[in-house]
């Protein structure tokens, strides 16, 4: 029979399919004579040997899964250095497939950044690579795997380097490496992202934050969730993903030992995660930050700060008499936490962040743009409803700026803002040239004391405290440079929320105003409903390089368009962040881009070849959110000419198969999809246990995110309603030729067009709506007069109980299973 060779012919590939998404078990290469870690640590050289296995691990404490390690162990072991040394680091590879490390901050020769096939070769299975670079900073930094989507399963760890001269007496450092973590295969995770069926919200099911209709009407968010489905803007929510555990240094809990009452603790505070920001906050008093991306700052003092992927902030923190106090990081979407201890008596917890109000995209916006609170295009946001955000602090959302005493009760509502200047400056550009290249940079000289040229918010004067602000001009006022953002007026238990404005550099970091500058344009874009995620409309691998010279400043504008935030980070680079410092703005390697927000960084170009430049969410460069930043008049290293670019950029191409099978009283369904960022190849068949049958197999092409023209073939058997001449037909025809149109219609629907190759017109719509947390109805109607009604209840992920009525196969009911 012809359908059932159209069935086996599609159904063939599935486990093919399922065997890519594993990690290859335990198969490892024959292990050599392993060296020890630390070979060598003299004469200004540091040797390191990093064994990469395939492992089993019970990370979540609830089963064994495949897992990746370095020297047994997840996270990999701490690699210590002191500036000026030469690292040598062996990475030996014992799998049966190739790996790769970054080092993640690092100013380095291009051919050690470690970005397989761009950079660096990748190490092969049972090879090893050795890398060797100086190191010319001071701070603390990561490293990980650079390869697919290994650093989700275990392949990261931390790098920490003393500075010559050291700036901060403590009694102890400690390194804090939080990560994320899935008993999943990341291949099935992303495959997860990317499908488009009710096991696509099982993640926000699993959190609590089910965008059903009971739930948006429970939490007054239909009206907003109403507007964006007409915009086709899918349900919001912080994080991709649903983790079974949040790790600090591979343990929900962790501790210093060892301490006094009083001792000062360097606090080295690494996101090592694969796609989860974390907010750090204590359980006593304020924290101290003194560190940002391994670049001494000016220490400011906060209670909570949103932090970024890739990114790393040092603390000092007393250890209190009497009292165990909590270090947190708590998930940004607030789904789980780890957590450091350190002292002893009773504990002194953080306490707890409230859940986010998923339904109400005003207000999740507002949270997720905290690190640039007053930067978000709000005319980018559509109809959203400005007057409901909640722009007064609560418990639930914490100011920017703690104010200082005596500032609690100003009436600001009295001031005249419409004449204050207050835009920051950033157009000076001092003459003060910097040292040719990173081989000249004195990193001592960014620990310098803090310059008192430009401080945040000071405190008032004695006596100022009760200036009656009604008489005052305030239309004469020159507000520049003044932190008004976060005061929190009237208030006087408000906190104060890290964000970037917050930083700034010990010394000035503008560069050479005689240098031309370059300035690129970068939107952010993406679409959440099919998982691709791109700059400038463009994935990795359809786009140009960004072409830059060597001795300009290069500007990057980054607009993000998308309701994500994205942690950019830039290979090889540090960058200024234009904050509100003006000259003092800090150097990053990678910088959080909140939603609908546009932040300008900016670089000295003093290096050669091809870097890397990406969003640090692993699911979103995996699906394209990426560049090549490319020196111009650069050859390839001849290290590479085995190892083509086009293996790298083939990773947002890649094929994922899913579908479902359903047995129901009266009929038998099937669905298959096999898709990448382009293209898919469709299946959908239906059988009713006796005469009547019917089969379509399409390929579609995607124009844009929502129009997809196709041809296919379809096998029919049954009756159907002829529209032109108002009669039921037999229809009974094998491998007919089919030409026609999808297009996604607000709310998701689906609308197809057809044409036969005897004529016969088709034309259908189809959706689906969440009425319960759990619970789906589907829908489809089309031109023939046939309709089918379906309720779904979700038993788990793969699993559904589903039943309804067809048109032409009457009501029923049964089992439902997805791949």
């Amino acid at each position: 029979m012809k359908l059932a060779t159209i069935l086996l012919l599609l159904f063939l590939p599935v486990g093919e399919v399922f065997a890519q998404h594993q990690h290859g078990g335990v198969s490892t290469v024959p292990t050599p004579a392993k060296k020890p870690f630390l070979e060598n640590s003299k004469g200004g050289k540091v040797e390191y040997h990093l064994y990469v296995n395939d492992t089993l691990a019970n990370i979540s404490g609830k089963r064994k899964v495949s897992a990746l390690a370095m020297n047994g162990q997840i996270p990999a072991p701490t690699l210590n250095f002191t500036e000026g040394d030469t690292a040598v680091i062996h990475v030996h590879n014992l799998m049966r497939h190739e790996t790769s490390i970054h080092w993640h901050g690092l100013l380095l020769p291009n051919k050690e950044d470690g970005v397989p096939y761009l950079t660096t070769a990748p190490v092969e299975p049972g090879g090893q690579y050795t890398f060797t670079f100086p190191l010319i900073q001071s701070g603390t930094f990561w490293y990980h795997s650079h390869t697919m989507l290994q650093e989700q399963s275990g392949l990261y760890g931390s790098i920490v380097i003393q500075p010559k001269k050291k700036v901060y007496e403590v009694d102890k450092e400690f390194v804090l490496l939080l990560s994320d973590w899935t008993d999943e295969n990341p291949r099935r995770v992303l495959n997860a992202l990317k499908r488009n069926d009710p096991a696509s919200e099982w993640y926000s099911i699993k959190k609590g934050y089910a965008q059903s209709l009971d739930k948006l009407i429970q939490h007054k968010g239909l009206g907003n969730r109403l507007k964006n489905g007409w915009k086709r803007m899918p349900p919001m929510d912080l994080s991709d993903v649903y983790y079974a555990a949040f790790l600090a240094n591979g343990k929900r809990k962790e501790s210093i030992p060892d301490l006094k009452p009083g001792d000062k603790v360097r606090l080295r505070v690494i996101n090592g995660s694969a796609s989860t920001y974390f907010y750090l906050h204590g359980g006593a008093g304020k924290l101290e930050l003194i560190s940002s991306d391994g670049i001494d700052v000016k220490p400011i003092k906060i209670d909570r700060l949103l932090m970024g992927i890739a990114e790393t902030y040092d603390f000092l923190l007393t250890v209190p008499k009497n009292k165990t106090m909590e270090f947190r990081a708590t998930a940004q979407d607030v789904s789980g936490f780890a957590s450091l201890y350190f002292g002893k008596g009773d504990t002194l917890s953080a306490a707890p962040i409230p859940r986010p109000n998923v339904w109400n995209m005003d207000e999740m916006m507002m949270s997720m743009a905290v690190n640039f609170p007053d930067r978000m295009n709000h005319s980018g946001m559509g109809e959203m409803d400005h007057s409901k955000m909640k722009m007064e602090p609560d418990e639930k959302q914490q100011p920017t700026a703690k104010p200082e005493k005596g500032h609690e009760g100003m009436d600001m509502s009295k001031m005249d803002h419409s004449k204050m200047n207050m835009e920051p400056s950033q157009k000076k550009q001092p003459a003060d040239k910097p040292e040719k290249g990173h081989e000249s940079m004195d990193m001592d000289k960014m620990n310098m004391e803090p310059s008192q040229k430009k401080q945040p918010a000071e405190k008032p004067e004695k006596g100022h405290e009760s200036m009656d602000m009604d008489k005052m001009d305030h239309s004469k006022m020159n507000m520049d440079g003044m932190q008004m953002d976060g005061m929190q007026m009237g208030k006087t238990d408000s906190l104060t929320t890290f964000n970037y404005d917050l930083l700034s550099a010990k010394q000035k970091t503008t560069f050479d105003s005689s240098k031309p500058v370059r300035t690129v344009h970068l939107k952010l874009t993406g679409s959440m409903f099919r998982y691709v995620w791109s700059i400038n409309n463009q994935v990795l691998s359809q786009a140009d390089k960004i072409s830059i010279k060597k001795g300009e400043v290069v500007r990057f504008e980054l607009e993000n368009t998308t309701m994500m935030n994205h942690p950019m980070h830039l290979h090889g680079h540090y960058f200024r962040v234009l904050n509100k410092n003006g000259d003092f703005s800090p150097l990053k390697h990678t910088l959080d881009v909140p939603p609908m927000t546009s932040i300008t960084i900016e670089f000295d170009a003093t290096e050669e070849k091809d870097w890397f430049f990406h969003c640090h969410i692993l699911y979103h460069m995996m699906s394209g959110m990426a560049r090549v930043v490319t020196y111009e008049g650069s050859s390839r290293d001849t290290s590479l000419s085995r190892y083509p670019l086009k293996n790298l950029l083939k990773e947002d191409k890649m094929w994922f198969f899913y579908g479902s099978i359903a047995a129901k009283s009266h009929m038998a369904e099937a669905k298959a999809n096999f898709i990448n960022r382009s293209s898919a190849i469709r299946f959908e068949g239906n059988y009713n246990y006796g005469s009547q049958y019917e089969a379509n197999i399409s390929y579609e092409r995607y124009i844009g995110d929502w129009l997809r023209p196709y041809i296919g073939f379809g096998a029919v058997k049954q009756r159907y309603y002829n529209i032109f001449n108002g009669e039921k037909t037999f229809e009974q025809d094998f491998d007919l030729p089919v030409i026609g149109v999808r297009y996604t219609l607000p709310f998701f629907i689906d609308a197809d067009l057809r044409v036969n190759s005897k004529g016969r017109v088709r034309f259908a719509l189809e959706g689906e709506e969440w009425l319960l947390p759990k619970l789906f109805f589907n829908w489809r109607i089309n031109t023939d007069k046939e309709y089918h009604l379906d309720l779904e209840y979700m038993l788990g992920k793969y699993i559904s109980l589903s039943g309804g009525y067809d048109s032409r196969y009457k009501l029923g009911g049964g089992l439902l299973v997805r791949f």
